[in-house]
């Protein structure tokens, strides 16, 4: 009998009609990783921006009952926040190659979009931080003394459960638009 007619492994179930994985395990393990990095990038510097403008607001509110100087410090602290915000979204959006998709862009955005919501799934699974307005706690753990505990948590996330194979190849095809061009 021929080889490549052998299947691979008699104990797994046969493939269905049309199932076709787009690249290979570890390319599609590392667009998965690409989707949760960007998501969680995304999702921090919001939670930064909320927190930044929260600050800014008390700065506001502590003027007109408390001390000039403390609505002074409270709003430097709102400022320093929104400036470590827009550093982090700036180097998040170099790294994750942002905008180089050119009119793929816009379905790269959904395809982040969709994930983000199931990254915040599995954080809150691993019990971490997974709000958007809490996210900056789960960078300042890894940063902290909690750095351990955290990595720790983080060692079961399951990238599988968070990124779907449909939106993986949807990825691939993006890619492969790209090469293309």
């Amino acid at each position: 009998m021929f080889p490549e007619l052998q299947p691979d492994d008699p104990g797994s179930p046969a493939p269905e009609v049309g199932e076709f994985r787009q690249g290979t395990a570890d390319s599609r393990r590392a667009l998965s990783g690409y989707l949760v990095g960007r998501a969680i990038g995304e999702q921090t510097a919001a939670g930064l921006m909320i927190l930044g403008f929260a600050m800014l607001a008390l700065a506001v509110g502590a003027y007109f009952i408390a001390p000039t100087w403390l609505a002074v410090l409270v709003g430097l602290i709102g400022f320093g926040l929104l400036l470590v915000r827009a550093v982090v979204a700036g180097l998040m959006r170099r790294l994750a190659g942002v905008g180089r998709f050119g009119p793929h862009e816009d379905r790269m955005r959904s395809l982040v979009a969709e994930t983000r919501g199931d990254v915040r799934r599995e954080l809150r699974r691993l019990g971490l931080p997974s709000h958007t307005a809490t996210m900056p706690l789960l960078a300042a753990r890894l940063l902290g003394r909690r750095r351990g505990e955290v990595i720790a948590r983080l060692r079961g996330f399951d990238i599988d459960r968070v990124v779907p194979p449909a939106r993986v190849d949807d990825m691939h095809l993006v890619i492969q638009a790209l090469s293309e061009r």
